[in-house]
């Protein structure tokens, strides 16, 4: 209740906060040990997806599907890339090397994140940046893909943002964004997203695939919370990941949110 209050009343201040968690996590887990956070993705029956995934990977398998199934509907020959609140980035590491577009830079408000990712992700046509969604600061026309996965939730002007994605992408170039909303606010925020301009290629609701992901890694989640983060702060963080301190064998859970994935297309 009082996370939906923050988020429907206090944009700004459920942004400060979402600020703070990530470059608390950045503090304490100075390692590679996560590298996406987002509630990932996997089929309804939980069968892993077909994809060339390195040893170390395979222990965020979940999160980095969720990538791929963003990334996998568009060709990526010759691209260059944004993505906006890119975290760690695990995904941009993973869809470099997977999909090889010609350049990809990741940009974030957690100027603690971007220097992680500076420090752990070293490939050619790999970038980062410290920037703001809602006051990006490229040229009009500037990008073949913009991708957004899980963040746009906290920021306090939706609208900003897409106004940005609109104009930095080039024409012809796509807009691969993932992401969730309370039930109550889902009409809105696809008449959002209808309201861009952009050609909508695919939009389809994959919350029951996140929360068979977030099923089927809750081991690992509770996990990396128990390692890494002070007691005093498990309820917070547990929830942060989907999970309910009380009862950690319950059903990962979404507070009647909805997931979905758009594929968008500027003409």
């Amino acid at each position: 209740m009082f996370n939906k209050l923050l988020f429907h009343h206090f944009p700004s201040l459920k942004s400060l906060l979402a600020r703070w968690q990530y470059d608390l996590l950045s503090i304490w887990i100075p390692k590679r040990d996560v590298l996406f956070m987002n509630f990932g993705y996997t089929t309804t029956h939980g069968e892993h997806e077909h994809i060339p995934l390195e040893p170390a990977e395979e222990i965020q398998r979940y999160p980095l599907q969720l990538y791929h199934y963003v990334a996998k509907h568009v060709d990526w020959t010759h691209a260059n890339a944004l993505e906006v609140s890119s975290g760690r980035g695990g995904g941009a590491a993973f869809i470099m090397r997977h999909f090889k577009p010609r350049s990809y830079i990741g940009v974030d408000f957690s100027a603690k994140a971007i220097d992680f990712c500076r420090a752990h992700h070293s490939m050619d046509g790999l970038h980062f940046e410290h920037g703001n969604a809602e006051d990006l600061k490229f040229a009009d026309n500037t990008f073949d893909a913009v991708v957004n996965v899980e963040a746009s939730l906290y920021y306090p002007n939706i609208k900003r943002f897409f106004q940005h994605v609109q104009r930095i992408l080039k024409p012809g170039g796509h807009f691969l964004y993932a992401d969730l909303r309370y039930e109550e606010k889902i009409s809105e925020w696809h008449e959002q997203v209808e309201g861009m301009g952009l050609k909508i290629i695919k939009k389809e609701d994959i919350t029951q695939n996140v929360l068979k992901a977030m099923e089927m890694d809750r081991e690992h989640r509770i996990y990396l919370v128990k390692t890494y983060i002070p007691r005093i702060l498990w309820k917070q963080f547990y929830h942060f990941a989907g999970l309910d301190l009380k009862s950690l064998t319950a059903v990962p859970q979404l507070e009647q949110r909805r997931y979905w994935l758009f594929v968008l297309q500027k003409a």
